[in-house]
């Protein structure tokens, strides 16, 4: 099936859906079709689009349509990057040159969705000035060629790439660019080449890389959600899009596959339903292929607040402080079934939103007369994945100071509820909680339930890393599984430099490349061909360093440090 397929004609000519597609005048929605695609796209709203999977599509309407209905079609979260000497910690080097294993990630693919990759880089660039990079698909460019199946972006194949090398002016052949380096950097962390002058070497110096860029939210979503104007956001549609071009990509290489996954928000439910989660899940369970998700870097940030309503009270306070200059932040409650809650809002000069009665859906704006603040709230008493009651609320132009939202128990059985305040670099550090928890603290997607998910630790010192991500979910399972290196981490930048960076993308692509040697060890080598993320997940626990007095497994270690040596000698009965 075409994943372009155009569905609305004018008397002249068919809709462009590549524009469409791009186009800010337009708004995406993914929609659960659940095999139910003729229901989806009969709609006379929708002018194009794009299949995902057999359950998953994303379709393109005008913005100024009215009445979606929610549980069918739903607005893409947004997510931003984490992460601003480490493989021998990890127990990655031994596997490099041990004569019984010699496991480089020869034969597997890691893939990657990101700011980009500077191609040029000698991490990524073999003697003979030919690239360990197999394409790229830049969704940035509509100059050039998109994938076969998609309509928008530009795909450069290995064959470009070497022909860009070899130019002059690379980047007259393939244009595309790193912006940032955070995708430089973790395919240099997971995967990049052994760099003598530098003493570098990623983790699977011998796997082949697909990049990902990934094309900045558009203009009406960052509105929407309050960003700051330096915020980097990447739209859920874009990313599933992402992922569906890195598995075309292994099967038509017949590779196995590692998706390393350094992305995430704390808009959601945190319990693993949210679409991209479920998508990841669906991938996750296929054989040959492995999904590594960062846990985030919130924990330190005082962006999560967990709520025990009070016997028997009327209500219960709950204090953000705003900083000067916010332009805006969100905070989204969530419920135990069966509880429900209300909320109404004091602003820090005294105006008020009053209680606003439980709705199945409502949408509600409220301004004030001496504040420029707008408020934003909408309820779903039965959120459609989760099946919890969820109440979102925006501040635009939030008055600095300490907002109180009023908390009401309206049934009240477990007595607990979720508050995630805006991620970091969408809100700036001093809008807070009052009194913040540090527990679920990760984000989505790394609530996913079969994805590995990854923290990060200071490899120097031992030391859990304060702002790595803790579990559990909001439905009480263990997260993450482990931990890797990811403090004062070296790895490859933009134009031909090394750098340091700290943040659990870091640790996740450390976790990716060790996943790639076991995928090597197992699929290419013919030891185990039904290796999957399940499999690879138990291997790398087992493994896992454990120190005293530490009790593992726990909501901050998972089950322990990365080692993979460990792993191998365990399956090989070595261990005492």
């Amino acid at each position: 099936m075409k994943s372009n397929r155009r569905i609305k004609t004018t008397q002249l000519e068919t809709v462009d859906c590549k524009e469409v597609t791009l186009s800010n005048e337009f708004a995406d929605y993914i929609a659960d079709y659940n095999g139910d695609l003729v229901g989806i796209t009969q709609d006379e709203n929708i002018i194009c689009y794009e299949m995902i999977d057999e359950k998953y599509v994303v379709v393109h309407m005008e913005r100024l349509v009215e009445n979606i209905e929610p549980e069918i079609l739903e607005p893409p979260s947004l997510f931003g990057p984490y992460g601003t000497s480490s493989v021998d910690a990890a127990g990655i080097l031994l596997l490099h040159t041990q004569p019984y294993l010699r496991l480089r990630g020869s034969g597997v693919l890691i893939g990657f969705l990101d700011s980009g990759i500077d191609y040029t880089h000698p991490a990524f660039v073999y003697e003979d000035n030919t690239t360990k990079i197999l394409s790229i698909w830049d969704q940035t460019i509509q100059e050039g060629i998109p994938p076969i199946n998609f309509i928008y972006g530009s795909e450069y194949t290995q064959f470009d790439i070497n022909l860009a090398l070899q130019s002059e002016n690379p980047y007259d052949v393939v244009p595309s660019i790193d912006e940032t380096g955070h995708g430089t950097f973790n395919a240099g962390v997971a995967a990049g080449r052994y760099v003598e002058a530098e003493g570098f070497v990623g983790a699977a110096p011998d796997a082949e890389i697909i990049m990902v860029k990934l094309k900045p939210a558009k203009e009406y979503l960052r509105n929407k959600y309050l960003l700051n104007t330096d915020a980097v956001a990447y739209q859920e549609n874009d990313i599933m899009l992402g992922i569906k071009y890195l598995m075309q990509q292994a099967s038509i290489y017949g590779m196995p596959l590692v998706i390393c996954m350094t992305l995430g928000t704390n808009q959601g439910s945190h319990d693993g339903t949210s679409m991209l989660e479920e998508y990841l899940e669906r991938v996750s369970r296929r054989m040959g292929y492995v999904v590594v998700i960062a846990a985030g870097n919130e924990t330190d940030l005082g962006h999560h607040y967990l709520g025990m309503y009070p016997e028997g009270a009327l209500f219960q306070d709950v204090e953000v402080n705003v900083s000067e200059n916010e332009r805006g932040f969100g905070i989204q409650v969530w419920a135990q079934r069966p509880d429900v809650y209300s909320v109404g809002i004091l602003s820090p000069i005294g105006n008020v939103v009053p209680r606003i009665a439980p709705s199945v859906r409502l949408k509600e704006e409220f301004s004030f007369v001496l504040e420029r603040t707008r408020i934003y709230i909408e309820y779903e008493l039965i959120e459609d994945k989760s099946g919890d009651q969820s109440v979102i609320i925006r501040f635009q132009n939030p008055t600095p100071g300490i907002w109180t939202i009023r908390v009401y128990g309206d049934i009240v059985v477990t007595g607990e509820y979720n508050i995630w305040l805006d991620r970091e670099g969408w809100i700036l550090p001093g809008t807070r909680f009052l009194s913040p928890n540090i527990s679920t603290t990760i984000t989505v997607p790394s609530t996913a339930n079969t994805p590995i998910t990854v923290g990060a630790y200071n490899h120097l010192d031992n030391s859990i890393y304060i702002g790595s991500g803790r579990g559990p979910t909001r439905d009480e399972r263990l997260k993450p599984e482990i931990v890797a290196p990811g403090v004062n981490v070296i790895g490859p930048l933009p134009d031909n430099r090394y750098g340091a960076m700290t943040g659990t993308s870091i640790a996740a692509s450390h976790v990716a490349g060790a996943s790639a040697l076991i995928l090597q060890g197992a699929i290419i080598e013919g030891v185990l061909r039904t290796m999957s993320t399940r499999t690879v997940k138990h291997m790398l626990s087992r493994g896992a360093i454990r120190r005293p007095p530490i009790i593992y497994p726990n909501y901050e270690w998972g089950f322990g440090e990365l080692n993979l040596i460990n792993s191998f000698e365990m399956l090989r009965g070595r261990l005492d």
